[in-house]
């Protein structure tokens, strides 16, 4: 079905400005300026494109579509550009841009339960939307203030209330997508219960703009807590990190399940209050933040047994928020630093999770690194971060072996190499690696075979996702 209009336009660039109007094409040798924010992702991966563009609805991300697969031009989706593992970076070809235009929430329904918006539309800004009306999406990424609906549900995005609710991918119940040759498919329905078809939605969460591009999404909402419901936060301090493990253990084998429960070593903490003056955490060797609607109590006497060796409750809301505010802002607080990184986010079992906090520790002293860690300590999902100088070839070296280091223990020990920032061009060869140690050499071919046929030209963010060959510098098959 031929998409692309007739037109007299005898460039690219002429195409998509008839298509789109001169207002929504950035030409980056024309307007230079318009192009800072498309340079590079949240972690510094660089991005060439030769056009920006800006659609209005999804008919028109299906014209671009349309002209890309004829012309075998090459296509990135992105939002607001948070990925960090450069799986927004285009090198070369077009990138769509949703945030200027489709980012607008379409409806909010009380009675089923769901909210009905474009890809664009920023997490945090939905969540405002919502609020209003007495209900909230739980995901919380980091990035939630600037993140888009369609990156996060593109990623699977994680966050710090994972641990009760689930990744992005739990509250997706539809989308509207654009496949590579620019039809358009609804995918999935907006109810709690649809057993018609294969589960194309949950194909596409994760899939990071390698088989279509996200458009429009349902997610699913629930009501916000409020009045005495509140959740409770509070930190739990511990002098060493072996605490720290036996305390999750506890709590979990206690059935307990809390809100949040975040690991934030005292390298991340003094980072955070040395960005964020304003946070003032207290320092100490380990820290688990927890967030409860009930058993504070029990979880405060668990921690003890557990060696930890004090606590703070936050005194009033405007405390809880500070105190999710630091935990929230630990990224941004650790590049104020000012080194080059890798940021981790491997998986280990729970019941590996001390171990693998040493094994950081061992790796930051043997490589002579900075690796500052916090995060989702209840689902052993943490994220060391590897501070390196990129000026030094010796570092830089350093930086990578240790990443390496990281990433195949936790493929030793069961774990995932990622398990919210996603492949990218990051993790290629580990992902693969995880996939061949585990067992699951057909999974790879069915991959492959999917992605064939969604997108047969590899068009749809190419050099992403997952390498098929283990020497990157030989000839290799891309998803």
């Amino acid at each position: 079905m031929d998409k692309v209009p007739r037109s007299t336009a005898t460039t690219e660039l002429e195409f998509f400005t008839r298509l789109l109007g001169p207002d929504n094409v950035i030409d980056p040798k024309a307007r230079p300026d318009k192009m800072e924010n498309y340079l590079k992702d949240m972690a510094d991966y660089p991005s060439e494109p030769t056009l920006v563009l800006q659609p209005r609805s999804t008919e028109e991300v299906s014209q671009i579509l349309s002209y890309a697969r004829k012309t075998k031009t090459p296509v990135v989706a992105r939002g607001a550009g948070t990925s960090l593992t450069g799986a927004s970076s285009a090198h070369g070809g077009l990138v769509i841009d949703f945030s200027k235009n489709m980012n607008r929430i379409l409806k909010v329904d009380p009675v089923n339960w769901y909210v009905h918006c474009q890809a664009g539309v920023v997490i945090d800004d939905l969540n405002d939307e919502l609020h209003k009306k007495g209900f909230f999406f739980p995901p919380d990424p980091s990035s939630a203030p600037w993140a888009t609906v369609g990156g996060s549900v593109a990623e699977n995005s994680g966050g710090m209330k994972c641990f009760r609710y689930g990744t992005v991918k739990d509250w997706v119940y539809a989308l509207t997508v654009v496949l590579s040759d620019g039809t358009i498919a609804k995918l999935g329905e907006p109810l709690p219960k649809n057993r018609v078809g294969y589960d194309l939605v949950h194909l596409i969460c994760g899939s990071e703009g390698t088989l279509a591009i996200i458009t429009e999404a349902w997610l699913k909402m629930i009501p916000r807590p409020e009045g005495n419901a509140r959740p409770k936060r509070m930190l739990v301090f511990f002098n060493d990190i072996d605490g720290v493990g036996k305390s999750i253990q506890r709590i979990r084998e206690n059935r307990i399940q809390p809100i949040l429960l975040e690991y934030l070593d005292r390298e991340t903490i003094q980072s955070v209050n040395s960005a964020f003056e304003e946070m003032n955490l207290p320092e100490h060797e380990a820290t688990l933040f927890i967030e409860v609607d009930s058993q504070v109590e029990t979880i405060l006497e668990l921690c003890d047994q557990s060696g930890s060796s004090g606590h703070y409750l936050a005194r009033d809301q405007a405390d809880e928020e500070r105190l999710y505010n630091a935990r929230a802002m630990v990224y941004l607080g650790i590049r104020s630093i000012g080194q080059a990184f890798h940021t981790e986010d491997v998986v280990v079992p729970l019941d590996r999770l001390t171990e693998y906090i040493g094994l950081l520790k061992q790796v930051s002293k043997k490589f002579n690194l900075r690796i500052p860690t916090g995060g989702h300590a209840g689902d052993g999902n943490l994220h060391p971060i590897i501070l390196y100088d990129r000026t030094s070839e010796a570092s830089t070296k350093a930086a990578e072996l240790a990443f390496g280091e990281i990433c195949d223990y936790a493929i030793q020990v069961g774990g995932s190499v990622t398990g919210e920032h996603g492949i990218g061009e990051q993790k290629m060869s580990f992902a693969l690696n995880q996939l061949r140690a585990h067992g699951a050499n057909n999974t790879i071919e069915l991959m492959r075979k999917i992605k064939a046929d969604w997108d047969p030209d590899n068009i749809l963010n190419p050099g992403k996702f997952l390498r098929l060959k283990d020497d990157a510098s030989t000839e290799e098959r891309l998803l």
